[in-house]
Parts: structure tokens; sequence; C-alpha cells
């Protein structure tokens, strides 16, 4: 050992109770002021809490305004299906046929064969002559109209079936008209 050491007096343990003591280092001022505040945190959560429920009510009204739309196509889809039901019955009822047939219950006749008047010298060129009753709707240069209820006879210009098939197996495609006046409609295979 040293002499240094040696010469040292020694330190005796006091005798008195020792008292603990919680030391803490004091924050500088820079770190009292970085740290956030009970303020600003429920200023920031309230901010958040009121950003999600708006999101959630916009959310809500997008999707009622989709069932809005939905309901208002289907809507839409229906009243273009009942316009083309009453446009198809508006042609039914104005076509020539139909016009003609409602003009003879109403007691209206054709007429025969009409006379001209001529303006200039006033003289009357042609014989006329009365209307048949009858004649409007069944017969004539008409077509017929398979709207039209009660023409279903005039549709089929085929008599005796649908023709005849010889022993070969091909259909014949010679048909017999009952009226010059219908056009008879195409044999598809």
């Amino acid at each position: 050992m040293s002499l240094a050491t040696a010469a040292a007096p020694r330190r005796q343990p006091s005798t008195a109770p020792e008292t603990t003591r919680h030391l803490e280092i004091a924050p500088s001022r820079a770190q009292r002021r970085a740290r956030p505040r009970l303020a600003h945190v429920l200023v920031t959560l309230g901010g958040i809490g009121v950003i999600l429920l708006g999101q959630l009510l916009l959310s809500i009204w997008i999707a009622d305004g989709a069932y809005q739309v939905h309901s208002l196509q289907s809507e839409q889809t229906q009243l273009q299906r009942s316009q083309r039901a009453l446009n198809e019955q508006l042609d039914q009822l104005g076509s020539p046929q139909s016009v003609a047939a409602r003009a003879e219950q109403l007691g209206m006749v054709s007429s025969g064969n009409p006379a001209y008047l001529d303006l200039a010298s006033g003289a009357v060129s042609g014989t006329p002559s009365a209307g048949e009753t009858g004649v409007i709707a069944g017969s004539g240069d008409l077509v017929p109209n398979a709207l039209v209820a009660g023409s279903g006879a005039a549709m089929n210009p085929q008599v005796g079936g649908t023709g005849s098939t010889p022993a070969g197996g091909a259909p014949s495609s010679t048909t017999t008209s009952p009226d010059d006046n219908v056009i008879a409609s195409p044999t598809t295979h």
C-alpha cells in the first residue's frame, strides 16, 4: 500500500438514519413546451370524431339516394312498358281495318262510284252510285291485320291444312288461296 492511501483518514459511517429521496430531472423550458397539453388532445380527438360522424352520415345519405334512384328507374321501366302497350293499342285502333269496321258499326257505307264536280264549268263527271253495306271491313283491297280481332280467318290463306307432303317426304310448295286479295305468306323450313 502506498503512503498516500494509508495516510488518508477513513470515513466513518454516520449513525444517523438516512432518508431515501426520489430525485427527478427537471425538464427544460423547451421540453415543457413540446409536451402535448390536454386541451390539444381533446380538440384532436373531437375533430377526428366529427370527421368520422360526417363520413357516416354522408354514406347513409348516398345509400338512401341510391335506393331512390333504383326505385325511380324501376318505375320508369314500368311506365315505358305501359306506354308501349298503349302505343300498340293505339296502332291497332288506328289501323285502316279497325277504322273501317268502326265506321261500318256507326252506319257508314263505302262509296260505290264517286262523282267529280268541275268548279270552272259546274259540270259533274262520272255517275255516282250508292254504297253497299258490309263491304268496308270484309273485302276490297285491304290487307288483313293480325291485331284486329276477327281477321284471323283472312290471315290463313291456305285451305285444307298446311299443305300436303308427298311420298318423298318433301313438303309441297303449292298452296291455294281462298281470296285473290289476300297476300299469301311464304313457306319456310
